[in-house]
């Protein structure tokens, strides 16, 4: 009993082995029912199939579960599933020949597993699958950079001490157990201290990879707020210097209808009708009110003249719809990362289009909604939008604190694709009693 136990373990270790892996060199795309089932019959499957007793056919098992978790999970494409099928593959019989003939050639262990013992046999495969998981961990960090996070050499060689570890013990332990005759109780000892040396092993570094990826949200949480706090003040000097400019402004128009009322008196009309048309020109300059809102509408002229001066095409229908219940960070960093993302979008687009619109529902939730000319569908993750930039996780900033804010007023951010009309679509819903009217304290 207790050696069914053991196999089922081990090939649980081989399926946490294939989770890992993957979990590195690709994007999860899958809900987590569904991915969680799909790993759970790889498991039963390849399980299942080792009764058999035909390596070729174990092979097989292992190839079709391993390229459907990649296929289904992962969202990896049909060349990309067989690359990392054919290395996982590889390393697979790689370790496991030479935990074998390693113990054949340099202890003189003979390769029949029926006359080495049940014990022999169980460690020989803890030691494959130990091999084989150092194996596919360190491919999956060579192929990786990290250089933002804790990943660095001093640390994977410190990681790596654990399996190392554990394989030096185990080879000890399979020249003792071969060599030495043992009874049940000790042979079932062997075989529980064997299991737990390799959920250790488990343990340690499925610990380590939590812990790092905390690490990472942390810190682009830090690079969220760093972010908004920046755009903030560039919004505030901007604001203050379109102040600065309209009291500049109507000096300098005082100054001239003074010059034209003197014109008037000694009839130098010239002088009077030229005045008359710079002052006309200077009430052009005034920043042009969208909502109301000073924040609003400073953004949306600024992103107005990044438009004119593209030749992109830009749209707004605000107006009659307050954000008065958020905070001025926040309204700054959701329209400037909105905004943003869309003009991004529409440089590399055909059409150059962006319209962006506010609206109410329900009295008590306030809808934003941009639109933008997209020639392809964005790349999804987990159901959402991931950056298309090649450091994932440096950049698509904006995103998070989009989503980041949404939450934060109870609200949520969905996104469409319209491929007919090839336009990007997203649409935040907040709630306004979520905001500075149910907590003052934050005005």
């Amino acid at each position: 009993m207790i050696d069914f136990i053991s196999y089922a373990f081990i090939f649980l270790f081989e399926v946490f082995v294939i989770f890992i892996y993957f979990e590195n060199a690709l994007s999860t795309r899958k809900k987590a029912l569904s991915y969680n089932a799909l790993f759970a019959v790889a498991w039963a499957v390849q399980f299942g199939v080792s009764f058999i007793h035909l390596p070729i056919l174990n092979l097989i098992a292992f190839a079709v579960t391993t390229f459907v978790i990649a296929y289904f999970c992962y969202g990896a494409k049909a060349r990309s599933c067989i690359f990392h099928i054919s290395m996982l593959t590889v390393f697979m019989l790689g370790t496991e020949l030479f935990a074998v003939y390693f113990s054949t050639l340099i202890m003189k262990i003979p390769l029949d597993p029926f006359e080495n013992g049940v014990v022999v046999h169980i460690m020989q495969a803890v030691l494959s699958k130990l091999l084989f998981f150092l194996a596919a961990y360190l491919a999956t960090k060579a192929r990786k950079k990290h250089g933002h996070d804790l990943e660095s050499i001093p640390i994977l060689l410190s990681l790596s001490v654990v399996p190392f570890s554990s394989i030096v013990f185990l080879y000890i332990l399979v020249y003792w157990a071969f060599a030495n005759p043992m009874d049940q109780i000790i042979t079932m000892w062997f075989i529980i201290g064997t299991m737990l040396l390799l959920l250790t092993n488990a343990i340690v570094f499925f610990i380590y990879e939590l812990t790092r990826r905390t690490h990472i949200q942390f810190t682009q949480l830090q690079l969220e707020k760093q972010r908004e706090k920046i755009s903030a003040e560039y919004y505030e000097l901007l604001l203050k210097k379109h102040e600065d400019h309209k009291i500049l402004i109507h000096d300098i128009k005082r100054h001239l209808q003074a010059i034209q009322e003197m014109a008037a008196r000694a009839g130098q009309h010239e002088i009077q009708q030229y005045t008359s048309t710079l002052c006309g020109e200077f009430g052009l300059s005034t920043v042009i009110t969208y909502s109301g809102n000073k924040y609003v509408d400073v953004i949306i002229n600024r992103y107005v003249h990044v438009c004119e001066t593209n030749g992109f095409s830009f749209e707004s229908d605000v107006r009659g719809v307050s954000l008065d219940f958020m905070e001025d960070m926040d309204i700054t960093a959701l329209l400037d990362n909105l905004l943003e993302n869309a003009v991004e979008a529409v440089a590399q687009a055909k059409q150059k289009q962006i319209i962006l619109s506010f609206y109410e529902q329900n009295d008590n939730f306030v809808v934003i909604k941009t639109q933008n000319s997209c020639d392809h569908m964005p790349r999804v993750k987990n159901g959402k939008i991931i950056s298309s930039k090649k450091d994932e996780q440096a950049h698509g900033i904006g995103l998070k604190s989009i989503r980041r804010i949404a939450a934060k007023y109870n609200g949520n951010v969905e996104w469409r694709y319209y491929e007919e009309t090839e336009t990007f679509e997203m649409v935040i819903v907040m709630n306004r009693t979520y905001g500075r009217a149910v907590h003052p304290t934050e005005r």
